[in-house]
């Protein structure tokens, strides 16, 4: 991991980074990360209240372990209003990075950090292999894209799993993951 940060960025120590932080094994798995490498983070979580007392009880995991690491915490709530009725990956994912840029800015930030891992970059594939979005398509998720860095992108999601286990770091899971709803769950499961 810390071989992986150090190639996205030689200058990893000076930087100030926004965490993408969903509660989830992946992103939280990310966190004991960086805090265990002594690097200078804030979290960011978008509660889009999808998933009714759900969503609110990741939103809580994330907000006990920035009260925990004394960590600085951003949270955007999503109104219930602005949920559209199909394609709601693509929109949560505009609110996400949207919010993510803004608060880049205003908290004179460096980086986002988000935990896409393996398994995503496999789905990302077949998506786009699907939608025949030709080679670029084909290319995947980048490492390091306009500020955005994802340094999990060689780590399965059962290692980031062992990982969370061996090191008992605390996280939620998405019952809706398991679910068909959305393409990529289809692919996943």
């Amino acid at each position: 991991f810390k071989n992986n940060l150090f190639n996205l960025l030689p200058n990893l120590q000076k930087s100030k980074f926004l965490v993408a932080v969903s509660g989830g094994v992946d992103s939280m798995v990310l966190c004991d990360l960086l805090l265990k490498n002594k690097l200078h983070f804030e979290l960011a979580h978008v509660n889009y209240h999808l998933r009714d007392d759900a969503s609110n009880l990741d939103q809580k995991i994330v907000e006990d372990f920035a009260h925990q690491h004394q960590l600085k915490l951003h949270v955007h709530q999503v109104d219930e209003k602005e949920i559209p009725s199909n394609s709601i990956e693509n929109w949560a994912r505009e609110i996400r990075y949207q919010y993510f840029r803004t608060l880049l800015s205003a908290q004179k930030l460096d980086f986002v950090i988000t935990a896409h891992h393996l398994n995503d970059q496999l789905e990302t594939f077949i998506i786009n292999l699907s939608k025949a979005s030709g080679l670029k398509g084909l290319s995947g998720i980048p490492k390091n894209e306009n500020q955005i860095l994802r340094p999990l992108l060689d780590f399965t999601k059962n290692e980031i799993y062992e990982y969370a286990i061996n090191n008992e770091v605390d996280f939620r899971e998405d019952h809706t993951n398991a679910e068909n709803l959305y393409l990529r769950n289809r692919i996943r499961n």
